[in-house]
């Protein structure tokens, strides 16, 4: 008698135990977002030749354990990612710009320009009241002060961003490697005869292309021997278990901040031949690069401007007015090596003396010209057409328009990024009633192999230890 059938049972018990093990795996991996859905494909054993014409069945095998996986909506989704991932770093560095500019509460500085007006209109009420000057003076102090710290909050904004960027670049790097060296396992155990395929690797594999995705605008494709290639700007970062890492420069791109110092700030690189990286307004790390480059300098040079053209306004009126000693009158504000910025601006050191606030246009103790003429500042459009407050308040009308305006691109973004990754899910997500409905179906399948091989077994008792006799 022929032990066909016991084989055939066997084989059977063994594919679905495997169906089993690969159900089991999905439904441990249900709320893993990255695991992708595997399935185990049964194929017919080879037939073998039983007479002419006459083919017998061998049973069945495990052909693979496949992914199912959509590859085109793993590519829209990184390429969303990429101007997510742009526009999310935008939206948050102008949220703390926005908070830098504290103009929600009531100690702002349109606050403090606020009581620095009207101090010059008290004073001109009564010019030689000591306590008056001395209002003028501290609420000058305020006015430079808040400045200061403005301009300070802002640099270490730049230093922040610039320690999120060298983080940013040593996070892509390692993410690099370990592609690489999933290639390397991939590679191995997928090999040319073989049927086995590294799923899991694979799964990390893909969650490492999406945040990378998110950081730079990369492209990949997968190569015959099951590696992936990743590029950038055409040149390759991985390929196979070639790595080319991203560097970091201090020397400046053309046309960046050529008008600033250079404060050291790092710059992304090829590592290879040192050429600067320009990434187009996709991945955060362009965001942070751009947000410590442009938005913030910008918003500095705005303040800069209001600053400036303040201190020139008083101070011009300031020189040409008399102190309550018959002294012609200094400069008001003053700054370091001749130029008056937010970093440096302060009221003269001499003017501690309260004596020398000159606010008299004829010399009298009792004339106040010189306060009502720069109280007159206030009203005029000195600069852009617009007030010093007005100017001032369309500054921090920007930030919170442009903030919101990031906001709502990454909002739409993140939008569109769950409506795709919702759509990946469905196709490759764990679907517990479907893995519910595949175990019982393996194990019925499994229990009826087991039935075959113990009615075999019996069959084969009784021939042998009955029959035999």
């Amino acid at each position: 008698m022929s032990f066909g059938g016991l084989y055939i049972s066997i084989s059977g018990i063994d594919a679905n135990k495997k169906a089993l093990d690969t159900v089991s795996h999905n439904i441990s991996n249900v709320n893993n977002p990255y695991y992708t859905r595997q399935s185990a494909v049964h194929a017919t054993n080879r037939y073998v030749q039983i007479g002419e014409g006459l083919e017998k069945g061998t049973g069945v095998h495990v052909e693979e354990i496949r992914q199912t996986r959509d590859k085109f909506l793993d590519f829209r989704y990184r390429y969303e990612l990429e101007k997510y991932g742009y526009w999310n770093a935008t939206s948050d560095i102008l949220g703390e710009v926005e908070i830098i500019f504290n103009e929600v509460t009531n100690s702002g500085l349109q606050k403090v320009m606020e009581g620095f007006w009207n101090s010059w209109e008290e004073i001109y009420k009564v010019p030689d009241s000591l306590t008056m000057r001395g209002l003028i003076h501290e609420s000058g102090v305020a006015f430079t002060e808040t400045v200061n710290h403005i301009d300070t909050q802002l640099d270490n904004l730049q230093l922040n961003l610039n320690k999120e960027i060298k983080n940013e670049i040593e996070e892509i790097n390692n993410i690099l490697d370990e592609i690489a060296s999933l290639n390397d396992k991939i590679k191995l155990v997928e090999g040319e005869t073989s049927k086995v395929k590294a799923n899991d690797y694979r799964d990390r594999r893909n969650e490492l292309l999406d945040r990378l995705s998110g950081m730079i605008p990369i492209e990949c494709y997968e190569k015959p021997t099951n590696e992936i290639v990743v590029s950038l700007q055409g040149r390759d970062l991985v390929n196979g278990g070639y790595i080319n890492h991203i560097g970091m420069t201090t020397d400046r791109p053309d046309g960046v901040m050529e008008d600033k110092p250079n404060k050291g700030y790092a710059y992304i690189c090829w590592t290879d031949k040192g050429e600067h990286i320009e990434l187009g307004e996709k991945g955060s790390l362009f965001g942070y690069i751009h947000a410590r480059d442009e938005i913030v300098e910008k918003y500095r040079d705005d303040l800069n401007k209001l600053v400036e053209n303040i201190a020139s306004e008083i101070n011009e009126l300031h020189m040409g007015g008399k102190d309550l000693e018959g002294n012609s009158g200094k400069d008001f504000f003053v700054g370091d090596n001749g130029t008056i910025k937010a970093s440096n601006i302060k009221v003269n050191p001499d003017l501690a003396n309260f004596n020398k606030i000159a606010i008299s246009k004829s010399g009298d103790k009792g004339d106040g010209e010189i306060a009502k003429e720069i109280l007159k500042l206030r009203e005029e459009k000195l600069l852009d057409d617009m007030t010093f407050e007005e100017y001032y308040r369309d500054l921090v009308a920007n930030i919170a328009v442009e903030r919101k305006t990031a906001r709502n691109i990454a909002d739409n973004q993140g939008k569109l990024l769950k409506q795709i990754d919702e759509r990946r899910q469905t196709i490759s997500g764990v679907s517990l009633d479907e893995e519910m409905t595949n175990m019982l179906r393996y194990q019925h399948s499994y229990v009826a192999n087991s039935r075959v091989v113990n009615a075999i077994d019996e069959m084969i008792d009784t021939i042998v230890n009955r029959m035999a006799r």
